[in-house]
């Protein structure tokens, strides 16, 4: 079983959301649900995260594209989403080897 809780503050008009633990994929639903309960203005506080799989790495970095604030974030976390991106983004871009097309 893994450690995982959502402690949830208030900073003004901004809802922080401050994650301890260890996220995985079986916490993203939840995750994702008081994301939308909090909007429009949503902080994630990373500070206190100690492990991720690539499919929060994914989640969070489609979070900040819609304009959820990820702070306090290590840079293991940081530099695998920019990656992610990257990599997303060069698959986007990459023209398609299928035969239809060659013809």
């Amino acid at each position: 079983m893994t450690m995982f809780k959502i402690e949830k503050l208030t900073e003004g008009d901004t809802t922080v959301l401050r994650l301890v633990g260890r996220i995985n994929t079986q916490h993203l639903e939840e995750l994702r649900k008081l994301i939308a309960d909090a909007e429009p203005k949503v902080k994630l506080d990373l500070s206190e995260v100690t492990l991720v799989d690539v499919d929060v790495i994914r989640f969070l970095g489609n979070q900040e594209r819609r304009g959820v604030q990820l702070v306090n974030c290590s840079r293991y976390v940081r530099e695998w989403i920019q990656r992610e991106q990257h990599d997303k983004l060069k698959q986007r871009l990459r023209p398609s080897a299928h035969p239809s097309k060659l013809a």
